[in-house]
């Protein structure tokens, strides 16, 4: 009888996270950190469902590892026989990471037919879950501070300096909110037992207990084949080459063509006089928006971040306008360069668009 399996189909970041690499360190290929602007964001990539779905382990590992639990994962069950290998291990004991409507993470049955049965350990002991601040002040001075690229943290050991060892022994209302945060966190973790698995502990004995249920036939071995493999992202080539530029001398000023959105990544607008490619990806948290029309906006479905036709953003939570990618004539084509980004810092502060190669004119 085959088992069932929990597989992440959507992943996201919820408000609060403080820019610490965690996440990137363990899926690289989900999440990516810029410390120039200080956000972490889901990569394009892994808005698909089928990209997540072999990457569960990491993702929920990620989860685990977050010190302020702001990663998100929606789960989906599928027979076993039909997931991706690994996949059963991690989802259990991360389950209880998942937002309310996901289902809890299945459980194997017991060892496939003919495997050697190993001792039953006791069920591990679920660490309590870490206090949220409910002090709307320091909510709002963490949230300035790291948009910034501010990054909650405090260096321990014999490396850290003797005048970040003297704040490290202040009170926490004595400290700066990016540091008073910290130490709030580090002071609310959960101290290990000695004989207490640790979660990493617990998600390796998933893993093993995943892959005995299993089988070693030759299809889980050309699964486990694939999982061998590195992590590769695959992005669209940097130079992408959109066609003549009379293919958009109708558009009008204000108005959007998303013929690249899916392909290219990005979209091309139409100012008085000239055309940019303006980046698809929410500047909040890696969402990406829908083009309205009708309301002449692009409105981000995740967070409610309302950008103007020509990028700049004017509502919700978003810290500054959607990137823009170098654009330029090649040969009489419209190329597309997104190894190149101009990025604004805010609605006001877009001096970086008056660089000849962030607008053709038309």
């Amino acid at each position: 009888m085959s088992t069932a399996v929990k597989l992440v189909t959507k992943v996201w970041i919820a408000p609060g996270c403080i820019v610490c690499d965690a996440c990137e360190t363990t899926a690289p290929s989900v999440f990516e950190v810029k410390h120039d602007d200080g956000t972490c964001l889901i990569r394009p990539a892994a808005l698909d469902a089928e990209f997540t779905k072999p990457l569960t382990p990491d993702i929920i590992q990620a989860a685990e590892e977050c010190p302020v639990d702001v990663i998100k994962f929606d789960l989906i069950e599928v027979p076993a026989d039909q997931a991706p290998k690994f996949a059963t291990a991690a989802a259990a004991p991360a389950a209880d990471k998942a937002e309310p409507h996901a289902p809890a993470a299945a459980h194997a049955e017991g060892p496939a037919p003919g495997a050697k049965a190993s001792p039953e350990k006791p069920a591990p002991k679920k660490p309590t879950e870490k206090p949220k601040s409910t002090d709307p002040a320091i909510a709002a001075l963490i949230a300035a501070a790291t948009i910034r690229g501010g990054a909650a943290g405090i260096i321990k050991g014999a490396d850290a300096p003797s005048a970040l060892k003297e704040i490290q022994k202040q009170s926490p209302d004595k400290l700066p909110p990016d540091a008073r945060y910290a130490k709030v966190i580090e002071q609310s973790k959960p101290e290990k037992k000695d004989g207490e698995p640790s979660r990493r502990e617990i998600l390796s004995a998933g893993v093993a207990w995943g892959i005995m249920g299993l089988g070693v036939g030759v299809p889980s071995l050309m699964g486990f084949q694939r999982f061998m493999m590195p992590n590769v992202l695959e992005e669209p080539e940097p130079k992408f080459r959109c066609g003549p530029l009379s293919r958009f001398a109708n558009l009008q000023p204000g108005e959007v063509d998303e013929t690249f959105k899916n392909s290219g990544k990005f979209w091309i607008i139409r100012e008085e006089e000239r055309l940019a490619a303006v980046s698809i990806v929410c500047t909040h948290l890696g969402c990406i928006p829908n083009w309205l029309g009708n309301d002449r906006k692009f409105k981000c479905p995740c967070h409610g971040s309302g950008f103007k036709p020509n990028g700049t953003n004017f509502e919700g939570p978003a810290p500054r306008p959607l990137e823009r990618f170098k654009i330029n004539i090649d040969a009489g084509q419209v190329v597309v360069d997104r190894s190149k980004k101009f990025l604004a810092m805010g609605p006001n502060d877009t001096a970086v668009w008056n660089d000849p190669d962030a607008s053709i004119p038309v």
